[in-house]
């Protein structure tokens, strides 16, 4: 069987995660979810339903749990915000359930090595990075003027002791600061570019990726911006928050597509 990926990118308390996950957990080798389980927007919840929101992203959580290797959660800045009282202090996003804080700050924790912030996975010769709002050149360079203090050349985000370094920042407190870094399009007082919780699509390199850090070497996949479209897909990113499923397939030259076209090409409908 050809390696094929199921993505599901930003949940805010909804389900269509489900149908399309049931329906291929049996038949991909890793089903990612970009993190943001919690927080509906308004327009989807008129009365919000916090038993629903916390039951579906429990539902997530087991399927972790009966899927240790095939399921990948990682973190949004909706999630990080419930991590602990430091990071809900460092940046609060909108929406946050105060109400609710320490039930699904208790759910973080119980799980919490559950959560990743950053994944890579190779596909036909091109290796995917997945967050949740992507990696861009400013907050690398921040991160390591700050905490590594490596040569820039023995920084690659291809490489998986990079990765790991970035799995470890919210175990650090100078990493937790980094982690709540808000850029320019989302804050006022932003910086040139957010985290990689908090980087808007605006804020990215495109369409060329640097060449540092080893940001031409991937293929980024995150969320964090919605979109009205299906997606925004340029040579080096996918943004890909727009309220459904993807699939990437090596036998199709390793494009990220929707479900939707990805069964018509499958069924040789297109």
């Amino acid at each position: 069987m050809s390696k094929r990926i199921l993505v599901v990118p930003d949940v805010h308390g909804e389900t269509f995660w489900r149908k399309p996950v049931l329906k291929y957990i049996d038949q991909v080798d890793r089903i990612i979810f970009l993190g943001d389980y919690l927080d509906p927007y308004k327009d989807k919840f008129e009365e919000y339903d916090a038993e629903a929101v916390f039951n579906n992203m429990m539902e997530i959580v087991n399927l972790k749990l009966e899927n240790k290797e095939k399921v990948i959660l990682l973190k949004g800045n909706h999630d990080f915000h419930y991590s602990s009282r430091r990071a809900l202090l460092l940046a609060c996003a909108s929406r946050c359930d105060i109400k609710n804080w320490q039930r699904y700050n208790k759910v973080f924790n119980d799980y919490e090595e559950f959560f990743k912030l950053a994944h890579i996975e190779d596909i036909k010769g091109i290796t995917y990075l997945f967050s949740h709002a992507g990696l861009t050149t400013y907050w690398i360079n921040k991160v390591n003027a700050k905490m590594w203090k490596l040569n820039d050349r023995d920084i690659s985000v291809a490489a998986q002791e990079i990765i790991d370094k970035i799995n470890m920042l919210e175990y650090d407190f100078e990493g937790q600061n980094m982690l709540a870094v808000i850029g320019k399009s989302r804050s006022i007082n932003g910086e040139k570019s957010g985290s990689l919780l908090w980087a808007d699509i605006y804020e990215h390199s495109i369409p060329d990726a640097p060449k540092v850090y080893g940001l031409n070497q991937v293929y980024q996949v995150f969320g964090h911006t919605r979109l009205e479209e299906d997606i925004a897909a340029f040579d080096n990113l996918a943004l890909i928050d727009s309220r459904q499923c993807f699939i990437i397939d090596e036998n199709m030259k390793g494009n990220i597509m929707t479900i939707r076209d990805y069964e018509l090409k499958d069924n040789g409908q297109e």
